[in-house]
């Protein structure tokens, strides 16, 4: 392998930082990736010298993983070799006692990113306060377990650090957060045992995510914060409020996400109206907002989830790019679409009965979707979920949505017909009708797509190879009043009642079964 046609041992030649790099940034597992050792003697010294040493269980046995991560380190212990990366991911408790000494030969090497992913909870030991270089720090399921407010704490140049399911306590963490004041990224998920997240003096702190904590509070001081995400469960009426409180960064906050927040609307409004610079806003779940307004020139991105007490929304960002929706209420009064490139809304109604959802609220979302500045750049598609079916207009002069307690709309640009056609292919529909103009892309995309499926061309030539492209069995298509393949279907008997049926072309897709 390692030979050229001429003899010549070229990849023996690559300089070692090179060959490093390969090791590291390749798919292969551990063992795969060991084997490139063949390759040549030169290989083998890469293999056993490279900087970032990241070890995942998977399926191999206890002994060959610490056998493994055993040598690896020693090796580099002997040879005083530098140490980027350790990262131990495993799924045998018996490990743990192993990793003890294996945390205090990291520390030795100076490693500047540990990551430590046990399958039950690992109690920390102290060593790692040790780390003097360490630069970013991943727990999962770990525990402090000593005082670390008497601890000694060297790791002062921790620029990134991110707790899942870790038990730690406040008084821990204040500690940790008192000491590292390096810190640009801080990720909390999971960490029930803590109460609350107070953030003083972290002058350098861009990313602060806190999710499923349970927390009474979160007050961040922080003059360079980017970008900020809470997200908490509301399934759990038992929770109290959590109070939110970002105290500075008013110039520099970019993205807010907020999901499963107890506020208000004057509450929201007071958070957002404090940061002008927003670009990415995300709301979710917060079930106490009832009127939300929005006056951006900088918002970019919007998306709401799931609001349902939401009653009435009003957006004026004339720089607005992309929007998402997802709810069961048509709660817009007003929106500046001008420079909208991409819209999904996603709407989940009570009725169970196609045909039986309320006038009313078509007569909401007809007003919402005539909004939009409509030219030859701009695709309309609704994916009805009930049915499994799709319609594409490429001219909507005329609006008709089917009547399904599941809907979800699309507005994007002309250019993406094919990347969106992708994305709705992974549901699987069994019907797509499409109202064309003139040059159509989406009658060319499903007419390319039909060639290749009867050529059974799904090689690296075919414009849509994917797994659900592999999945697809026969696309069958036909115009006007033709009913094969879909007289029995609800689809068919709505769209012949429309004023629509002679004009779309419709497609009938056949899938393979699923194993």
């Amino acid at each position: 392998m390692a030979k050229t046609i001429c003899g010549e041992d070229r990849i023996s030649e690559l300089p070692v930082h090179i060959i490093h790099h390969i090791l590291c940034c390749t798919d292969l597992d551990i063992e795969e990736a060991a084997i490139s050792c063949m390759l040549s003697k030169r290989w083998y010294y890469c293999w056993t010298s490279r900087p970032n040493l990241i070890f995942d269980q998977f399926d191999m046995t206890l002994e060959n993983y610490v056998k493994l991560v055993d040598q690896s380190l020693r090796f580099h212990v002997e040879k005083n070799l530098h140490l980027e990366q350790f990262i131990l991911t495993y799924e045998d408790p018996e490990v743990d006692p192993h990793v003890d000494s294996w945390i205090e030969l990291a520390v030795q090497l100076n490693v500047t990113e540990l990551g430590i992913y046990p399958p039950v909870s690992y109690s920390l030991p102290d060593v790692i306060y040790d780390a003097k270089k360490l630069k970013t720090l991943s727990l999962t399921r770990c525990k402090f377990e000593s005082d670390i407010t008497t601890t000694h704490i060297r790791f002062c140049c921790l620029e990134s650090l991110s707790l899942n399911n870790v038990h730690i306590s406040d008084a821990q963490l204040q500690r940790v957060i008192n000491r590292c004041l390096s810190i640009r990224t801080l990720s909390l998920a999971y960490c029930e045992s803590i109460s609350k997240c107070h953030i003083f003096g972290l002058v350098h702190l861009q990313y602060l995510t806190a999710s499923y904590c349970k927390l009474h509070s979160v007050i961040v001081q922080a003059p360079y914060l980017r970008c900020f995400r809470y997200t908490e469960h509301t399934e759990q009426d038992n929770l109290p409020p959590c109070e939110i409180a970002i105290l500075d960064g008013y110039n520099t906050l970019q993205t807010l996400t907020l999901f499963g927040a107890i506020i208000t609307g004057q509450q929201f409004r007071d958070i957002f109206y404090k940061f002008p610079n927003i670009s990415e806003l995300k709301l979710g779940r917060c079930h106490k907002l009832k009127n939300i307004e929005i006056q951006s020139e900088k918002l970019k991105k919007f998306t709401l989830l799931r609001l349902n007490s939401l009653e009435k929304l009003t957006i004026q960002a004339p720089n607005l790019l992309k929007f998402d929706f997802h709810g069961s209420k048509m709660p817009f009064s007003y929106m500046d679409t001008s420079s909208l490139e991409r819209a999904q809304l996603s709407f989940f109604l009570p009725s169970t009965n196609f045909g039986s959802v309320d006038s009313s609220w078509y007569t909401s979302l007809h007003h919402f979707v005539q909004q939009f500045n409509y030219s030859k750049y701009f695709i309309l598609i609704i994916f009805c979920r009930q049915t499994k079916s799709i319609l594409m207009y490429e001219n909507p002069r005329e609006i008709v949505i089917p009547p399904s307690h599941s809907v979800e709309i699309f507005i994007a640009s002309m250019l993406r017909v094919e990347s969106i056609i992708g994305m709705l292919m992974l549901h699987r529909p069994y019907i797509m009708s499409i109202l064309p103009c003139t040059d159509s892309k989406a009658l060319q995309a499903m007419s390319t797509l039909k060639g290749c499926i009867q050529k059974q061309n799904c090689g690296k030539e075919c414009p849509s190879n994917s797994i659900w492209h592999r999945n697809l069995k026969e696309v069958i298509s036909f115009t006007g009043t033709s009913e094969e393949g879909m007289a029995a279907s609800m689809w068919y008997l709505w769209l012949k009642s429309t004023s629509l049926f002679d004009q779309v072309n419709n497609f009938v897709l056949k899938w393979k079964e699923q194993a």
